[in-house]
Order: C-alpha cells, then structure tokens, then sequence
C-alpha cells in the first residue's frame, strides 16, 4: 500500500481525527470535515465502513455505509447532499455523523450512470456530476435513496428509525428530517458551518431519543490517535521512524497496529510471494512458514476490511511463529491498476471501493485456490483451518459452510452466513467480539440459536468495552484484555483441532 508522501497532510489530518472523530457525543461533538480532511478522514477512521451493493430495479444501487462504535442499537442516518453523488466529502461527513452515534449511509445515486457505467468517481468534474443529476430527475434519485434507506433499516445494527441530513449548498443550508414510524416527517434547517452542524445533530439526537451506549472508558481514543499520527510520521520518513517505542509488541500476541511493519520486516521465518492463477487473475499470496522442516497444519488468513496489508501479514508471521503454515490472499489482486491488488492503490479507502468487484462467490473461489495450492506444498500436514478479521472474519464462518472438509474456523468479529450455508458446516467455530460493535454482536445470539437448531459447534466469545478491530488498535479502551485472552484460545482451538 503506498502512503501519503506529504507529512503535514498526514499529522494535521490525523490531528483533525484526534479532535473530532473518536470521543463520545456526550464528550466532544463529531466535527463537519472540509474538502481537504475529508479523504484522511477516510483512510484513518477507526470505524468500520464498507461499501454495500444495493439491490435496485433488477440491477444496484452502491451505498458506502459507516457504523458508530457502540454497544447497543441505533438510528440510521441517510447523508446526501443535492449537487454530489457519493463523493469523497460526502462519505467523510457519514464518517462523521457515525462518530455521533448512528448509523451513516451515504447512497452513490449515479452507480451505472457514468462513463463505462461507472458511478460517482468516473465522473471528470463536478459539473459532470451535476449534469447527471439532473437528468437522472428528482424522482430517480428518490427511488435510489429510498431503496437504500430500506436496506439500512433492515441491518441487524438498526433500531428501526431512519433520519436524512441533508446537504444544499446553492441554498446554503443542511436539511435535517425524521422519518419516525407512525408520526409526521418532521424537517429543520441548519446552516453549512460548525456551529449548523452541532446544531443539526443535536436536533437528530433529540428526535429520535438517542441515548448512545458507548465504551464505559472513553478516555483511551485521544492518546489512541496522538500515537496513529505519529506511526503515519514515521511512514512518511519523519522522525518518529522505529514504531516499537510507541507501542511495544506484546509476547505471544500478534502485532498491533503500530508494530506491524517492523514485525513483518525483522522476522527471520521463512516466507513468499507466490502468484495463484484463479481464472484470469494471478492471485498474490504471502506465505509464512514455521521455524524447521516438519509438516504443519495450514490456516488461511483472511483479510480485514482494509485488505491485505502489512498488518495481516504481520498476523500470518505470528502465526508461523505458532507453528502453523501461514497463507493471507490478496483477494483484491486484479482490481488495481495493470492487474494489480492492494499495493497498486494509493490510499486504503479506494482500495476498499475497487474490492466491492470482487462478489462473495469470487472471494470463496479465490481463498479456495489458495487453499488447494497450499495444501499440495510438502509441508503440508492435509489439514487447514480458517481466520478472519472484519469482513475476513465473516468470510472465515462462510468458509467453513463452503468447504466441507475444513477442519476448523476462527472469527474475530465477523458476522456469520444465512442458515442455508451454516447448515453445511462440519468444521468447529470459535469467535471473538468487542461489545461496543453492535453491527457484530447484534448477530451473535441469534447465531448460537441456529447453530444450535443445526447441531453445529460454535463457541462465541464477546469482551465487554471492547471496540471492534481490537486485535488490531490494541491501545483502546480494554482492548487489550480482550486481545490477551482471546488469542492464545485461538492458538490452542488450531492446535488442537490443525496439528
């Protein structure tokens, strides 16, 4: 993954983050992002955002969604504003609204409508963009919205009740609307500024009666985000260069955020770059083995929602260290520029958007290849197990429902997969999960309920103030309790179950 080049964008967007984004409402209100912090925004926000494919008039709808971190359900606001599809500003502001507590989702109206049926980003100019809506109509981009309100309802994170926000800047106002069951639209407008948008908050916060139900210890996210602007620092070749001192790696522990690069750099496993063909795609794969020349059981390591990047493989190397041969897919190879995955991207938020071409059914494919050439490597000991974390910890439940003979499935805070596929499952399931995720822990009962009816193995486990990603931002909150007692189960349900 290539990075900023410019420290000054990094620190003061990081700096921007620190003030704005990450503390509760009751503590420090969200801030409205400009056009310049608005793509740092999107690259270092700790909360989980994706990119949703819409069901809509035999075709879709792309909507990019972001999720408060809290424990309990919540509104859902639709952000737009009337002169933008899904732009970058747009999706920084959802970003923003979420850190206040609800559940952001910003439609892209032009998906398929721009050149090579192409969406927002393929337009050359804001004033293409313009041109689109207006020939689109008022009503098309209604029935777009609406559609996507209606699949942001039925998220198992949200509480029922939906909210617009609204942004005109001809008429230099945001509009806010509650939509509440059984009761009248009721709409207020805010002017365009700080002070509008604290405004405008507060109005949704009051309407709906949202009482969030953060972290109990709040505290940790500002230091959290002093450190994240340094280790960006030090990436960008400021002085800050060894990320160690700032958070030292944990014995027996993966890597955090902040030591993953060194870890990847200093370890003396023996490790490679292998290119599977899947089809017309070469699939770039690292492959980490364990310390000797004895056979191994293989656990496949499932990207993030910020894919394949330093930090997964510092996770494979933990791994082989553990004694296991550590496969991780770029499942987005072929997405990028001439071919390329992850590395061929400039900032981690586009990559996020170029891997919605990769559909569920080709993910499987592609982390079933990986399996297969894996498995035919002399190490090899026959038996595999899955791992996941974030969207990778939702594919590693489904893995284990697509391929009957895996002998094991380990999810960090991933959700599980429709009953028809968990059905299929052979293999024992063990999860982790932060509570203050709601999105994640939302579907954890009604997942031991199913996986119950079905006679199926699941051990879930769920880690009170915990954040979702705690394995990875260990310095937050408590999760460094949980990651402490949630790997070494990890470890020891692969040995058991792999070795």
């Amino acid at each position: 993954m290539k990075m900023f080049a410019c420290v000054l964008v990094l620190t003061a967007g990081c700096a921007f983050a620190a003030s704005v984004s990450i503390v509760s409402p009751a503590k420090l209100p969200s801030g409205l992002p400009s056009e310049k912090t608005a793509k740092t925004i999107l690259n270092f926000t700790p909360r989980h955002r994706e990119w949703a494919s819409v069901p809509f008039d035999g075709a879709s709808v792309l909507a990019f969604v972001v999720y408060p971190e809290r424990s309990d359900k919540a509104p859902v606001v639709v952000v737009t504003a009337r002169d933008q599809g899904a732009s970058d500003w747009i999706r920084a502001v959802a970003d923003q609204v979420a850190a206040a507590g609800f559940i952001a989702v910003a439609p892209d109206v032009l998906t398929g409508l721009g050149p090579k049926s192409g969406d927002t980003d393929s337009f050359h100019s804001p004033a293409d963009v313009a041109s689109a809506l207006e020939r689109l109509g008022s009503g098309q981009i209604a029935r777009r919205i609406l559609a996507v309100k209606n699949y942001a309802l039925a998220l198992p994170a949200a509480n029922g009740q939906s909210v617009s926000l609204e942004f005109d800047m001809r008429e230099s106002k945001i509009q806010a609307a509650i939509d509440s069951p059984g009761a009248e639209k009721n709409r207020a407008s805010f002017p365009p500024n700080e002070q509008g948008w604290t405004q405008a908050l507060e109005y949704l916060t009051k309407q709906t009666g949202d009482k969030p139900v953060f972290a109990a210890n709040n505290d940790e996210p500002a230091a959290h985000y002093a450190m994240l602007a340094k280790a960006q620092e030090s990436d960008a070749g400021g002085p800050n260069r060894d990320r160690d001192v700032l958070l030292p790696a944990a014995p027996n522990l993966p890597a955090n955020y902040y030591t993953a690069k060194s870890t990847v750099a200093r370890s003396k496993l023996k490790k490679e770059w292998v290119d599977i063909p899947v089809g017309d795609v070469k699939l770039h794969t690292w492959i980490e083995y364990p310390v000797g020349k004895g056979k191994a059981g293989v656990v496949i390591v499932m990207q993030h929602g910020t894919g394949m990047d330093t930090w997964v493989r510092a996770v494979a190397d933990r791994l082989a260290h553990d004694g296991f041969i550590a496969v991780a897919p770029d499942i987005w190879s072929g997405t990028g520029a001439d071919g390329g995955g992850i590395d061929s991207f400039q900032f981690v938020d586009d990559a996020i958007k170029a891997g919605v071409k990769v559909g569920p059914e080709e993910t499987m494919r592609r982390f079933k290849a990986a399996r297969d050439y894996v498995l035919k490597l002399p190490r090899a000991n026959g038996k595999t197990a899955s791992l996941g974390f974030c969207a990778g910890g939702g594919n590693s439940f489904r893995f284990a429902g697509e391929v009957p003979d895996l002998n094991a499935a380990v999810v960090f805070y991933g959700t599980p997969p429709d009953e028809a596929i968990m059905a299929q499952i052979k293999a024992p399931v063990l999860g982790f999960y932060g509570e203050n995720d709601a999105r994640v822990t939302s579907t954890v009962q009604p997942t031991i309920t199913a996986m119950e009816r079905l006679g199926k193995v699941y051990e879930p486990h769920i880690y009170p103030k915990t954040t979702h990603s705690f394995v990875m931002f260990q310095d937050a909150g408590a999760n460094t309790a949980a990651v402490t007692d949630a790997w070494p189960r990890a470890i020891a349900f692969l040995k058991k179950h792999i070795s």
